[in-house]
């Protein structure tokens, strides 16, 4: 077979009903492109690798299977990676699943040469009309930081000699904010990126619904490593972008920090548990204001400050 163009990673666990129809998806969307399938399982304890084995050889897929050991997603990714031949590089997750998308992204590869692209996940954006439109990294790091755009890890696709020539990768240990720390790093490295006129759209019905095992706890303050680790990265590289560094600091540190308050109270902590977490790590110390924070920040953590036996966790979406 000729080299990949799409190296597509599946990191795993105990999917054997749902794994067929999540490979058939994924494969009607690859299309003419010499693709690599590359199944990275986290500890099945059912059938998964059977039925992945099977589906490859059935099917006839360029394609293996990796036993990974009981390990974090993060690591299963990096596994993943390191294995992966392909041009370019796709993750795809059982319980966040996209249709249509791939083609499109495909064909902004060829024409691009990107080294990152992502789609819309926005319902207002643009309904997949006109061209693949190149943006500026900075830019795009901004409007994330805003809260203007959302990138989902679960859809977009990094040029592998990038990723290498940067040493980018995942943070093994960290369970939480793992992926959006990888995007911040990608776009912050310099990446030539491209927005692809693709409105995403969620195939729920092929989507792993099973609830999460166990809540997170403390551990859910890895996201708020992750984003101090984004931010020393912005201050070393954007010192002089003065908009990005007081966004980041003014909006989406606190903004972490408050999500993380939330998640902890909706699992049942009380606040006082959790005030004393924040204080012990010293993480009420990032719940700064300024002029880049947002009404609706502010408004949330000045309710958490003064009267936390009245806040309430903001609604899921």
């Amino acid at each position: 077979m000729q080299t990949p163009e799409l190296s597509l990673i599946l990191p795993v666990r105990d999917v054997e009903i749902e794994l067929p129809g999540i490979l058939r998806s994924i494969e009607e969307q690859v299309g003419d492109a010499a693709a690599e399938w590359i199944i990275v399982d986290m500890g099945s304890e059912d059938q998964t690798v059977l039925r992945a084995v099977q589906y490859i050889k059935e099917e006839r897929l360029h394609g293996f299977v990796i036993q990974n050991g009981r390990e974090s997603v993060s690591a299963a990714l990096n596994t993943g990676m390191q294995k992966a031949a392909g041009e370019y590089i796709t993750f795809v997750f059982a319980r966040r699943l996209y249709s249509g998308y791939l083609a499109s992204y495909i064909a902004a590869a060829r024409a691009t040469k990107a080294d990152f692209l992502y789609g819309s996940v926005e319902t207002s954006a643009e309904q997949g009309k006109g061209k693949s439109l190149a943006t500026d990294a900075l830019s795009c790091v901004l409007q994330m930081v805003q809260g203007r755009q959302r990138i989902d890890i679960a859809a977009l696709m990094v040029r592998k000699g990038f990723l290498k020539q940067q040493k980018l990768y995942f943070q093994e240990s960290c369970r939480h904010g793992y992926s959006e720390e990888f995007m911040y790093c990608c776009l912050l490295s310099g990446a030539k990126t491209v927005k692809v006129p693709v409105l995403l759209k969620r195939k729920s019905e092929l989507e792993l619904w099973r609830p999460k095992a166990a809540p997170a706890g403390r551990e859910i303050f890895q996201a708020i490593e992750a984003m101090l680790r984004v931010q020393a990265v912005i201050e070393n590289r954007c010192s002089e972008n003065h908009e990005l560094c007081d966004s980041f600091e003014e909006q989406k540190l606190p903004e972490t920090v408050m999500n993380c308050v939330d998640i902890l109270l909706r699992e049942g902590l009380g606040y006082n548990a959790v005030r004393g977490y924040l204080r012990v790590e010293g993480y009420d110390r990032l719940l700064v204001q300024g002029k880049r924070t947002s009404r609706t920040l502010r408004a949330r953590i000045r309710l958490w400050k003064l009267l936390p036996w009245m806040y309430r966790p903001s609604v899921i979406i």
